[in-house]
């Protein structure tokens, strides 16, 4: 960023001159608590909270050195711990950005714990050696810190200023957490020069928002010059004022509730209230705007040139003996690919670190048989391309990392890439990270929305589809006693992504501790030996036959209670919130079936059974069954849970809420045998 800041040296030098008084409002005073912080013990809105954010107060604005501009980011935050499970509050993570030799600068770290020691304030200060840094990522780094004498009842202040020549990096401001936060503002000041969108998040309206017109008094100062020649002087340097335009913004939002995690969604970050900055352009004085994002296009254009990205896929030469003998072996194009995905997932292995590059070239992957997804996934299309398939990269954002705006380009918001190939009017997606998913099946981290194909001809958003379902099949067959005891048979199929998770975790585990733990799954029965089939074949379901025994009272009994679904039945409802603002997203479609015949004892009758029962999402979103039948001394019971979409979103909640509702009830219904009287 420096570079375009110093071309005005050639024409003028600007120094910003701020004079802005920053109302704070009811955001805290830095290093004042008062009496009643100290003593709250509890936040009334939110009694559940282990910490509440009594004030947080961001500022972004920019100034002028000899270097050139640089933006500020100023914040003050007011923590009250309110139980031992809040001191990771007392954890302060400061990010910053570097790249190259140039870094973020944080500065002016302060801080201060406060407790109610005797009915008298304590103050403890923290000090300057104890913030360290650590990497976060290739160039993410942050400052961190612990505050001091923090424990149930402390307040916490602490401040610091962030500098930075990274105009694109204008801080973001998250006014929800997963605590709850009584005050939030945030405040920008933005010269003309930078053109900003502002990409505003979440479900929750603003206390406050303003915008204003603001100007700027710049300090414009001429450098001395001096003229060669016989005929030539000193020019002395000069300084005038000059007036420029800016806005001033001001955002607040008041008792906000906690972000509170539940089941079923990509990444609390995902819905969390928040403001982002997106630089468009740049434009000077008397210069030419300088567009920062740019296009699609170009951004195509640049990845496919990149030594780290696009030239990776054209080197090829180190493994064309090793493809040509596969390629003789497989004509089609479709056994072509699956052979090559095979081949990459049997030879690499992937070191758990997600990138869209290639930071070791492919051909140094190749030999070392390891490396990131972005270099292992090169490899892949790299050879597909080589075989004559119709592949290109995908850029992807996991659903750890969050969706990604289309609006623009935006590299930095990606962190995974995938491999795209097109035969004939079939399309499919590939990863080769995991060995135990087949061609066509993406790791579920993968699946968040769509992701962007780069390719130079066909520039467009790919759907990122699971390729197969998540699908559970239990089949028994149990003979009940007069005494209670059950004797039987039960087997357990496992297709798609349950059958990926059950073949991982078997071979992490190993089969002995995979079984014992399969056992205790069950509940009071108990599993006997247990038989696991097709484990090493991925393309078919894993199939675990077992015995099933339960031990009676050890006398006979008049009434018999039996709870049809052997403990398989759904325990709770994974939707907790009376409303949920953002979407439920299950990643793949479910299918859940259990079957069961049940022999009743000789001389017994069937008092009581569940009704058969049949509950549908609106528009075929999904569909539970619930069918009980006898047959003489037979009960077959079969329940069938299908969700037949991935996500739902807020204004199906209730109906998705209820629909699990239906199936806890159901489920939970038992079956009364009673032993029959004796007729005259």
């Amino acid at each position: 960023m420096r570079t375009i800041t110093s071309t005005l040296s050639g024409v003028l030098l600007f120094a910003l001159v701020l004079s802005v008084h920053v109302a704070q409002g009811q955001a805290a005073k830095f290093g004042k608590v008062s009496e009643e912080e100290l003593k709250m013990r509890v936040y009334e809105k939110d009694t559940s909270a282990a910490a509440v954010i009594l004030s947080d107060y961001g500022y972004s604005h920019f100034q002028y050195s000899n270097s050139g501009f640089q933006l500020v980011f100023e914040r003050q935050m007011r923590i009250k711990i309110l139980k031992k499970s809040g001191y990771d509050w007392a954890d302060v993570v400061v990010p910053f950005y570097k790249r190259g030799s140039d870094k973020e600068a944080v500065s002016s770290i302060k801080g201060f714990t406060y407790n109610l020691v005797n009915g008298k304030e304590e103050k403890t200060k923290l000090e300057s050696k104890a913030a360290f840094e650590e990497q976060m990522s290739e160039n993410w780094f942050a400052k961190k810190f612990t505050m001091p004498n923090v424990r149930e009842g402390s307040v916490i202040d602490v401040s610091y200023v962030i500098y930075s020549d990274f105009f694109q990096n204008m801080r973001e401001w998250e006014f929800q957490h997963t605590i709850p936060v009584v005050w939030s503002e945030y405040k920008a000041r933005i010269p003309e020069y930078f053109d900003y969108k502002l990409l505003q998040q979440g479900y929750l309206p603003f206390y406050n928002s303003g915008k204003e017109k603001t100007t700027e008094n710049f300090t414009v100062k001429s450098a001395a010059e001096i003229e060669p020649g016989l005929n030539g002087g000193r020019t002395p340097s000069a300084t005038s004022t000059v007036k420029a335009d800016g806005d001033a913004y001001v955002w607040v939002m008041k008792d906000v509730p906690a972000l509170q995690p539940e089941k079923y969604i990509t990444t609390l970050s995902d819905y969390q209230a928040k403001i982002e900055f997106e630089l468009q352009q740049v434009k000077f004085p008397g210069q030419i705007a300088k567009v920062v994002v740019g296009t699609w296009e170009q951004v195509t254009d640049e990845l496919l040139r990149s030594d780290r990205f696009g030239t990776q896929l054209n080197r090829s030469s180190f493994f064309k003996n090793e493809l040509a003998a596969l390629m003789i072996k497989h004509t089609t194009p479709e056994s072509r690919m699956v052979a090559i995905h095979n081949l990459v997932k049997s030879k690499m292995q992937w070191d758990g670190k997600n990138s869209i590059y290639a930071h070791t070239p492919i051909r140094k992957v190749y030999e070392n048989k390891k490396g990131s997804v972005g270099e292992i996934n090169l490899l892949m299309t790299s050879m597909l391309l080589e075989a004559g398939l119709d592949a290109a990269p995908v850029l992807v954002s996991t659903r750890t990392n969050g969706r990604v705006y289309k609006g623009s380009p935006m590299l930095s918001k990606f962190n995974y890439l995938i491999t795209h190939v097109r035969i004939g009017d079939k399309e499919y997606l590939l990863d080769a990270t995991e060995p135990l998913l087949a061609a066509g099946e993406l790791p579920v981290r993968s699946l968040n929305g769509e992701g962007r194909l780069i390719k130079k001809d066909d520039q467009r958003w790919v759907e990122l589809k699971p390729g197969t379902v998540y699908s559970k099949l239990f089949n028994g067959t149990i003979t009940i006693s007069s005494n209670g005891e059950m004797k039987g048979t039960g087997m357990e199929s496992m297709g798609g992504y349950n059958a990926f998770y059950t073949r991982k975790s078997i071979l992490e585990e190993g089969e002995a501790k995979f079984v014992e733990g399969f056992a205790k799954e069950t509940g009071d029965m108990k599993v006997l030996k247990p038989k696991i089939e097709n484990l090493s074949d991925e393309k078919k379901p894993i199939s675990i036959s077992f015995e099933i025994a339960t031990a009676g009272n050890g006398q006979e009994n008049s009434v018999i209670y039996l709870n049809p679904m052997l403990g398989h039945n759904e325990k709770e409802n994974p939707f907790k919130l009376e409303e949920r603002a953002y979407p439920v997203d299950f990643a793949t479609l479910q299918d859940e079936t259990y079957m069961c015949k049940f022999i009743l004892p000789p001389g017994y009758e069937i008092e009581e059974m569940p009704q058969n029962k049949m509950v549908s999402l609106p528009e075929n979103g999904g569909r539970f069954m619930y069918v009980v039948q006898q047959e003489g001394n037979t009960v077959q019971v079969m329940s069938k849970v299908n969700i037949n979409k991935t996500v739902f979103y807020a204004p199906e909640y209730g109906h998705l809420k209820e629909f699990y509702n239906q199936i806890v009830t159901k489920q939970a219904e038992q079956i009364v045998l009673k032993k029959a009287t004796a007729r005259n």
